[in-house]
């Protein structure tokens, strides 16, 4: 088993460019999706990966997205009261369709399936380490699997972490069974360099 976990703080620049070949798609990513690709990076540099390896990866619970900043601003630069109806007549065509798009839960799982070419068994997970875990244990392969989360905080700290691993490695680990967020799993591992 190999782990690796980042995190960057809020004005913390996370160096995604050195780890991409299709630099236009960038634009689209979240600072989680960001901190996940250099993890993916990270750890497989210099190792050719098959297309059909599983991969399994997990978002946390998005604290503040932007698509909720743009609809408050919405709401305060006009100073009306909120109703539903004005949210929908007011406030969502006044958010980017940017927002929208990165409202996406498997927006990390994506773009790393995108630019590493994986194809085979994958699912892109929302919260807990159980439910993580134990998509790479019944992963049906004895080769490596392929599982990562993420998490994006309302301050704009981003978490990411990344691991290459045999099912069976997994198996009675104390994590199965935990309602804990899937980030959690790899917070452990976080001096690895």
């Amino acid at each position: 088993m190999r782990i690796i976990y980042k995190k960057y703080l809020p004005k913390e620049d996370i160096p995604v460019y050195d780890f991409v070949r299709k630099r236009k798609l960038v634009k689209y990513y979240t600072r989680d999706t960001m901190a996940a690709v250099v993890c993916t990076g990270l750890l497989l540099k210099g190792q050719e990966v098959s297309e059909e390896t599983p991969f399994f990866f997990s978002n946390s619970e998005s604290e503040m997205m932007d698509y909720y900043r743009d609809a408050c601003i919405a709401f305060d630069q006009k100073r009306i009261p909120f109703t539903t109806h004005d949210f929908i007549k007011i406030a969502v065509p006044s958010i980017s369709p940017l927002s929208h798009f990165k409202m996406m839960r498997n927006m990390a799982h994506c773009f790393i399936s995108i630019e590493y070419g994986l194809k085979g068994d994958n699912a892109a997970l929302l919260g807990s380490a159980s439910g993580l875990l134990y998509s790479a244990l019944l992963a049906d392969t004895d080769k490596e699997v392929y599982i990562g989360a993420g998490k994006l905080h309302v301050n704009g700290t981003a978490e990411a972490g990344f691991g290459i691993l045999l099912p069976y490695e997994l198996k009675n680990h104390r994590m199965l069974d935990s309602n804990s967020e899937a980030i959690n799993f790899f917070r452990q591992f976080h001096n690895f360099k």
